[in-house]
């Protein structure tokens, strides 16, 4: 059994890795336009970004109107897997209390017409308008 234990663990350190890093705007519409042309279901790699889509779809609109632009002026930069400190997701408001654990999550940078917006999500299809002088950085700890 123990033959086995090690190559076990380097598959499973190297897909973590490879499932940390951030994704451009071309890798987030070409997997999930590969997944809705699929015929057969989309794969499990493409579902993570297709079950997504609704959320990154609010996320623009919320743009468009903070930025005064049309929709289609609003891009999706980046969408990063991150692991927020607590409740907040990394975008304290002064005077609320927030969960205290660690909650998965993703930041995703947006340009709305040349007005660069960040917003902070939450797993359960929650997100914030994150305004730099309240963002926090995602926790080094990361419970994916």
């Amino acid at each position: 059994m123990k033959a086995i234990a090690a190559p076990i663990t380097s598959c499973l350190v190297a897909l973590a890795l490879s499932a940390c890093t951030p994704m451009s705007q071309e890798q987030i519409e070409g997997r999930a336009d590969s997944a809705v042309r699929s015929e057969t279901g989309p794969t499990n790699e493409a579902s993570g970004v297709q079950s997504m889509q609704p959320m990154l779809e609010q996320i623009r609109a919320d743009a468009a109107r903070r930025a005064g632009v049309a929709l289609d002026l609003v891009k999706v930069l980046t969408v990063e897997s991150v692991t927020w400190s607590d409740g907040s997701l990394g975008c304290p408001e002064p005077g609320m209390m927030y969960t205290q654990a660690l909650a998965r999550g993703h930041r995703v940078r947006v340009d709305a017409g040349g007005t660069m917006l960040v917003y902070h999500a939450g797993a359960q299809q929650t997100f914030v308008q994150c305004p730099p002088d309240r963002a926090k950085e995602p926790s080094a700890i990361d419970s994916t």
